[in-house]
């Protein structure tokens, strides 16, 4: 039996009361570091040029120490920013980038204010030479923060991140007209898109492992009060059963609607799908989401929430280098970190038995 070691990522919740107007506190926060810390530096500059000014130098230091400490209140508020909002795809990758680019920032900025305040209060900065490497060294900071910034500049004016005025709905696959087409389609920008037409058709265009019982159209109901159409009835025999596109992908966003009313079981959102025993996976079950990786064939959860999935929902599931995320109907369920994933398949796992309704699948590269 496979061994499996739990850790779980807890999610920062803001703590701030915010106006309604505002999706959460990391925007009203960011701008308070950036113009301290930029404050700072023009303060170490006169205090080089007017060496024998004492002001300068003191007011460099504490600023230095306030800017370090707005850093990690805006590192922290910025985690859990991440984790409030829905993005656009193209926005995905410039996430993941903002985010390891602040941890960067909280860290060097935390360590740097530790170093002013310990050189002042030893009396180091009087020498002139240190000065002028701690100040470089502030500048260098500064360049780090910049970039940062530029990042989250973009993600708000570009992608329009965070701004309640823009829809960030997932795209529903258009079912293709030609009804013979009935495997996954691919699209211009690597991906593919897989609304299932033909009840068995399908089983050509795809890998299955395991005992895969039974597929056929049935009536999906209703999604979010408007009717489903035909959808696709998946039961599994004994035996797990996984079924994936031949289409390999380093990064990867899916995007899934499935109802486990009639299942009893669990459903694995399979990627970076290497063999049997390496993959990484997203779990869900009528009452958990489950996000971890499968090395040679040990379980590791990086993150799990409780959830309903009563009736019909929408998954998503991104795959972003060291950031695993994980929606259900637009809301960030789990953020699970670990290593960089090689590339791999996409696809879907049933464990159990009963029946797994499957509207649509989308994969789509993230970079």
């Amino acid at each position: 039996m496979a061994r499996i070691f739990t850790k779980v990522h807890d999610t920062h919740s803001s703590m701030f009361p915010l106006p309604e107007w505002a999706p959460n506190v990391h925007p009203l926060i960011v701008h308070f570091p950036i113009g301290i810390l930029f404050t700072a530096a023009i303060f170490d500059l006169v205090g080089l040029v007017f060496r024998n000014q004492d002001f300068p130098r003191r007011a460099a230091m504490v600023l230095y120490v306030l800017g370090g400490i707005a850093a990690a209140t805006a590192y922290f508020t910025g985690e859990a920013a991440a984790d409030s909002v829905f993005l656009p795809t193209e926005a995905n990758a410039l996430l993941t980038e903002h985010s390891d680019l602040g941890h960067y920032v909280f860290y060097f900025f935390g360590g740097y204010a530790v170093i002013r305040a310990a050189t002042f209060f030893a009396g180091l900065e009087r020498t002139y030479i240190v000065r002028v490497g701690l100040a470089l060294l502030g500048v260098a900071g500064l360049g780090l923060l910049t970039y940062t910034a530029d990042h989250g500049a973009e993600m708000v004016f570009r992608y329009g991140v965070g701004v309640q005025a823009v829809n960030t709905k997932p795209v529903v696959p258009v079912s293709p007209s030609d009804s013979v087409v009935t495997g996954p389609r691919t699209m211009e920008n690597g991906g593919w898109t897989w609304k299932p037409r033909r009840a068995a058709a399908w089983r050509a265009h795809m890998a299955i492992e395991g005992d895969l019982a039974s597929s056929s159209l049935r009536d999906g109901g209703t999604q979010d009060g408007v009717p489903a159409g035909d959808v696709l009835g998946l039961t599994p025999g004994n035996g797990p059963v996984t079924i994936w596109f031949e289409h390999a992908l380093e990064t990867a966003q899916i995007d899934a609607a499935l109802n486990l009313d009639d299942f009893n079981g669990s459903v694995m959102i399979v990627h970076n799908l290497v063999d049997a025993r390496n993959y990484h996976f997203t779990v869900l079950t009528d009452e958990e989401m489950r996000q971890g990786t499968s090395s040679n064939g040990d379980f590791y959860i990086m993150d799990a929430k409780p959830v309903r999935a009563d009736g019909w929902h929408r998954y998503r599931v991104v795959s972003d280098q060291t950031h695993f995320r994980a929606y259900m109907d637009e809301r960030l369920v789990t953020h699970g970190h670990g290593e960089a994933p090689p590339s791999g398949h996409v696809g879907i796992r049933l464990s159990g038995s009963g029946t797994v309704l499957l509207d649509y699948i989308q994969v789509v590269p993230v970079r």
